[in-house]
């Protein structure tokens, strides 16, 4: 732990960070004040509404960029301090609170298809509204006093953003950019992309996520030759691979640097003629071009650091594509719409099990409920079991050591203090996020309900026992009564998927080759939009012990390489004609590969040009490499680059070639 921690508070050189070690001063400083004054001068409930909105805000909020969260800080924030200074007021209201809660569920839970940090928002608003309305933490205060104490820790978790990200504002665009160089897959390009842009687009990083792109797609090439190839030759490309991943990590250490005034021999090194130098055949595939072109662009980028920014995308295209996911969710046909739905209609049969109660006890009965169903993918009810179980146990566990532990009261700001310390973990698991809140209002309502401790553990347990249950059945019910299956058709999913993405790409190159397909175009970009985030889901419906097997592995990774291969095209299809242009080549090589084509190969893609068009163009390859080899493992190829054919609709009126 020790170890954990001073790797945390140290740089990647190993030398004390100022900025972190401030960070973690400041929070312990901020927590035993809060604590001590709470306890003096008996201000524990605006205390802690405070320290929660300092808590959920930062979950919500960071993640990126000083510039970007800021952004993201400046719309999300004021929304999330007026709900828990309102939410208090609401549950004097039964009506007004109920409708808020349903419409916060409902709504946040369609965010997802927004993008992932729509999706971090929306879980901590909706997070924020259980707790404020169903709680009944603060409900005994005056509303001046609510809005005050949540204004503050607004106010305290923008200050202690600041001060992580002051020194280097750009640390983490870079560290996600860097990451392109280190780790392979489909989805690591299009996040570390969407963080660049996020963050003003700087040319630099933008020719180093080209290069990376190229870079990539070109390792993902070599490696599937090497599979289609004999034992020697295979043995002789993977050797390249590996040279390269070296040449790579030298790169990705200067990339995350905050200045570079020259690199190092390691990362200058041809990894194609350090393999020909040890024997064997002095020929090259032509993808070993690839791999050199990439690392000389990042090499050229790293070194001269050009900090203007990229020209943005066109005027509507953020619109076109919102509008493009509104209309491919707002449907029965979505999954994300009927798990939003499912979890609308949770929360509002368990809202209205709490109002009929009338017991500060049952606090912890909507919160359960959310921890069962909303972190299902989904139409799945995966793992709901293992959580019913956790969360009941977890409270009579809680409710114990309440009991026979003195002095009880103070795992509330420790629980607070270790949240502010595990942002990245509170930010990847929200289950943990609504544990940790669970925690939080069983303690603060034990501590202030007149009854004998024992009867106030029982309470909550059995409580959080019927949130649980009333999360499986309606989640059961709702398979009954709404159009999803509870036996997914993998291959007919994967077919349907590969279908929707198929059309999509090839509106866009239509368009790329001077088409006018504004229809066709958006038509198939909701369609892509919808099959993609449904097999995102279908992993999860495939084995209900949440173990994973072969064949949710062998899904999970077509999703999400389809996923990262729907997006670029999406991207391309709303960015300027000339760039459209510049990727047809790409298109077609990856038309080629989901069509079941055996023929792995680089395209013609002009280098040199505007780093997104090259970025988007070379990712094109990568994704549908990553996604042929997955739909490979899905079908049960045993040849992974077996030929085959996946019979496609091509509409005549797209007059594509």
């Amino acid at each position: 732990m020790l170890t954990r921690a001073r790797g945390w508070l140290a740089t990647e050189a190993g030398a004390p960070d100022p900025r972190q070690r401030q960070y973690v001063l400041l929070v312990v400083l901020a927590v035993l004040a809060g604590t001590v004054a709470g306890w003096f001068f008996e201000v524990q409930t605006p205390m802690l509404l405070g320290a929660l909105t300092t808590v959920l805000a930062l979950t919500a909020t960071s993640g990126q960029a000083l510039r970007s969260d800021l952004r993201r800080f400046m719309w999300l924030t004021p929304a999330l301090v007026l709900m828990m200074a309102v939410g208090p007021m609401l549950t004097k209201v039964p009506v007004l609170a109920g409708l808020a809660v349903a419409l916060v569920v409902f709504g946040t839970g369609m965010l997802p298809a927004l993008g992932e940090h729509y999706r971090i928002g929306g879980q901590i608003f909706a997070a924020a509204t259980l707790v404020t309305t169903t709680t009944g933490i603060g409900n005994d205060q005056p509303f001046l006093v609510l809005l005050a104490s949540t204004l503050a820790g607004g106010l305290f978790a923008l200050l202690l953003r600041v001060i992580v990200g002051l020194g280097d504002p750009g640390h983490a665009t870079r560290v996600a950019v860097a990451r392109t160089l280190l780790t392979p897959g489909p989805g690591v390009l299009e996040g570390a992309a969407a963080a660049w842009r996020a963050d003003g687009s700087s040319t630099w990083l933008g020719q180093v996520l080209a290069g990376s792109a190229r870079f990539r797609a070109a390792r993902e090439t070599l490696l599937a030759q090497a599979q289609q190839s004999d034992r020697i030759e295979a043995e002789r490309l993977r050797e390249i691979v590996a040279e390269a991943d070296k040449v790579a990590a030298e790169l990705a250490r200067a990339v995350r640097s905050r200045a570079c005034t020259g690199l190092p021999m390691a990362a200058r090194r041809d990894p194609a003629q350090m393999v020909v130098a040890r024997g064997g055949r002095q020929d090259l595939p032509d993808a070993v071009a690839g791999v050199n072109q990439g690392l000389d662009r990042i090499r050229a980028a790293v070194v001269n650091r050009d900090e203007t920014p990229v020209p943005p995308a066109e005027e509507g295209a953020l619109k076109e594509r919102l509008m493009g996911a509104v209309r491919a969710h707002l449907s029965f046909r979505s999954s994300l719409f009927r798990h939003a739905l499912r979890c609308t209609l949770a929360v509002a049969v368990g809202m209205v099990i709490v109002l009929l109660m009338r017991d500060p006890s049952a606090s912890s009965l909507l919160l359960a409920l959310y921890v069962v169903l909303a972190p299902a993918a989904r139409d799945s009810m995966t793992g709901a079991l293992e959580r019913t179980g956790g969360a009941v146990l977890g409270v009579t566990a809680l409710a114990i050591l309440i009991t026979l532990l003195p002095g009880a009261y103070l795992l509330v700001p420790l629980v607070i203090g270790g949240m502010l310390l595990n942002m990245p973990r509170l930010r990847a698991e929200y289950q943990v996020v609504l544990g940790c809140l669970i925690v939080i209002t069983v303690v603060d309502q034990a501590m202030t309900l007149d009854r004998p401790l024992v009867n106030v553990g029982i309470s909550f347990a059995a409580n959080t026992a019927v949130g649980a249950a009333i999360a499986l059945i309606v989640g059961y019910v709702s398979y009954l009564v709404l159009p999803s299956s509870i036996v997914p058709d993998v291959r007919g999913a994967v077919r349907s998927t590969v279908w929707s993405v198929s059309e999509l790409l090839r509106s866009v190159r239509a368009s790329g080759q001077g088409a006018d397909l504004p229809k066709a175009l958006q038509a198939a970009n909701v369609l892509a939009l919808r099959r993609t985030q449904d097999l995102l889901g279908m992993p999860a419906l495939l084995d209900g012990t949440g173990e994973e097997t072969d064949d949710n592995h062998a899904t999970r990774a077509a999703a999400i390489a389809l996923d990262a291969l729907r997006q670029d095209v999406s991207t391309l299809a709303f960015r300027p004609a000339e760039e459209r242009k510049v990727a047809v080549p790409a298109l077609r090589s990856v038309d080629d590969l989901l069509g079941g084509k055996s023929t792995a190969k680089i395209p013609d893609i002009p280098a040199g040009g505007a780093p997104a068009s090259e970025l988007l163009a070379s990712s094109l390859v990568e994704n549908a490499l990553h996604a042929r080899q997955a739909i490979d493992r899905t079908f049960g190829y045993d040849n992974p680059w077996k030929s085959y054919t996946i019979s496609f609709v091509r509409p005549e009126r797209l007059h594509i070639r």
